[in-house]
């Protein structure tokens, strides 16, 4: 059966963070390449605390034209989710829309239906609450990108900028009854600027000059696009003329941190070896990086601790497996990833 997936993204234009633009360039990539059907994308609600933006369309646009993919897209609510009944009940339609689009999406999936989050979590932890036996009975899976995995509580430092963004629905998806691939964003997040790799926290970096230059000329005048943050309505002309739309010296050799490729190779059952080759088996014994059963709480604050769990268990933990290779191997699968956009 065909692998579904929908991507809940804080993809803003100007961006917030723009390793958004290169995750959704991944999700196309593999639905470019037939390994999964894009079954929408869920742009959250621009914050207060990122005055300015609105959520990205033209960049979605692009890529749906690149690669022939029409998608369906929603934007996410603007109020944060409470575990408030009364809350949810009063929410006008146009803030449960994004809900909505994720119930629509489980209902109209028959076979393995996914959901990856690289956002807030606000949407999903209101679609739960209205109907927890859709996600029980049609949710293969949701890969959680957010918060801190330090064993040691004492030791994780403050809350991840995804868990800010609403603790409270953080908090509510690990309540949601279908697996979840928890993906911490660090292990110990103290809000550096120079954050490390590190064993249960998905986090490399990579600096744009090592990925670029390998892309097509038309993704590259996407990624130019997206990440000098253009805003004139011409958005198709770049890529219709891809090489007069040069890249400045700073976009080619700017680093990038990134988050979340792991679980898009994971999805679709591939894993990456230490040479960054993108090998078959989710599991395989070569593999720098898998998923761990545990056990996971988390408080109404957003605070999560865990331990490990039998074989049995619907919860999975991030860990990378080779600290040393990790960074290098996710750069090289990505671009080869991103290969798939001519």
């Amino acid at each position: 059966m065909v692998i579904r997936l929908l991507h809940q993204t804080d993809l803003f234009r100007p961006y917030a963070d723009p390793d958004d633009h290169w995750d959704l360039a991944c999700v196309y990539a593999l639905a470019a390449s037939g390994q999964l059907e894009l079954g929408g994308i869920l742009v959250d609600f621009p914050p207060d605390s990122r005055p300015g933006r609105s959520p990205d369309v033209t960049g979605i646009a692009q890529l749906s034209y690149l690669t022939g993919l029409p998608t369906h897209m929603a934007v996410g609510s603007s109020v944060p989710y409470t575990h408030d009944p009364a809350s949810l009940a009063a929410l006008p339609r146009r803030d449960r829309a994004g809900a909505e689009f994720i119930l629509d999406y489980l209902r109209d999936s028959a076979g393995p239906a996914y959901i990856s989050i690289v956002g807030s979590c606000r949407d999903l932890a209101v679609a739960a609450k209205l109907e927890p036996d859709l996600f029980r009975n049609k949710c293969a899976g949701i890969y959680l990108n957010a918060g801190a995995g330090h064993p040691d509580v004492a030791k994780q430092g403050q809350l991840e900028y995804n868990v800010m963004l609403n603790a409270a629905a953080y908090a509510a998806t690990f309540d949601i009854p279908c697996p979840i691939f928890w993906m911490p964003c660090f292990e110990t997040d103290d809000g550096d600027f120079n954050p490390k790799v590190e064993r249960f926290g998905t986090f490399y970096r990579f600096n744009q000059s090592d990925v670029l230059p390998k892309l097509s000329p038309v993704l590259q005048s996407y990624f130019t696009y997206s990440l000098e943050a253009r805003t004139d309505a011409r958005y198709l002309q770049p890529l219709l003329a891809p090489q007069s739309d040069t890249s400045s010296w700073y976009t080619v050799h700017a680093d990038r941190f990134m988050w979340c490729t792991a679980g898009f190779f994971h999805m679709v059952s591939q894993a990456v070896d230490k040479a960054g080759k993108i090998i078959a088996g989710s599991d395989a014994d070569d593999a720098i990086f898998g998923f761990r059963p545990v056990d996971i709480k988390c408080n109404p604050n957003g605070v999560t601790t865990w331990s490990s769990a039998g074989a049995d268990s619907n919860r999975f933990l991030f860990e990378v497996k080779d600290l040393e290779n990790y960074p290098s191997a996710m750069t090289a699968a990505m671009a080869t990833l991103l290969g798939n956009i001519q």
